[in-house]
């Protein structure tokens, strides 16, 4: 272990056992199986007896092997197989299906921009978003550097995402860190959420390719994206009316 990533040696025949126990070790997976061919992942079936979707399930164990295993897998490998929690009842496969590029479009929040402000010791983030057509801007600020200010971007984009969302959601920083997998540097952030009574832990991931603030505010939408879909969301307006000054 280097770092606190957890290498995969594939010299070693019980690589896949311990790719196993850790996707086992997820949210509401049972039971895990692994199909390989040498150093590739052809299949991977997990057994769940919860009701989340298994889209959900897929997501959470490719953000697992990409930030602990450096490997990026297709969606398609993995099935999820949904077992009653009754005994003797016959599990009930799914297999997730690919969403088409106009789903993804409108189900997605998109990013457009980010910036930042400095005036002295003090700056401002600002990052617009777009949901179905319609963007949204939110902003954050803070006594800081521009060097540091990654935080900043981080909460601007859960400003505006609050645009899209109902008032009894609430999101929230949860934490900011940038990690080394292989030769690539990877911003993670974490969201903590309230809804419905109910507190979450999210996390999202993005390479960093070239802008820093742009995988920022990506990797924050990776930890949201996934759950947007089951939260109160407005209905987008193309305009916003403020208050005018008198």
């Amino acid at each position: 272990m280097r770092d606190g990533l957890l290498t995969v040696d594939s010299a070693q025949g019980s690589w896949t056992s311990e790719v196993e126990a850790a996707i086992r070790a997820l949210k509401d997976v049972d039971g895990v199986n692994i199909q390989s061919e040498g150093d590739d992942i052809r299949e991977i079936h997990v057994l769940t007896s919860s009701n989340r979707p298994a889209k959900h399930i897929v997501r959470d164990v490719q953000t697992l092997l990409l930030t602990r295993f450096n490997r990026q897998i297709d969606h398609r490998v993995v099935s999820v197989a949904f077992a009653h929690p009754v005994a003797g009842a016959a599990p009930r496969r799914v297999q997730v299906p690919e969403p088409s590029p106009k789903s993804m479009r409108d189900e997605r929040i998109r990013f457009v921009s980010a910036n930042l402000y400095v005036s002295g010791p003090r700056v401002q983030a600002q990052v617009e978003l777009k949901w179905k057509g319609v963007p949204r801007m939110g902003s954050a600020s803070g006594h800081t550097t521009r060097e540091g200010a990654d935080p900043l971007i981080a909460s601007a984009t859960i400003a505006a995402v609050h645009g899209f969302l109902e008032d009894d959601v609430a999101l929230s920083l949860d934490g900011l860190d940038f990690v080394r997998i292989g030769r690539r540097d990877v911003a993670v952030v974490g969201v903590e959420l309230l809804a419905h009574r109910e507190r979450k832990s999210l996390a999202g991931c993005c390479t960093i390719d070239q802008d820093r603030q742009q995988a920022v505010v990506l990797a924050t939408l990776a930890a949201m994206n996934r759950v947007i879909g089951g939260l109160r969301t407005k209905e987008p307006t193309e305009y916003v009316l403020r208050p005018t000054s008198s």
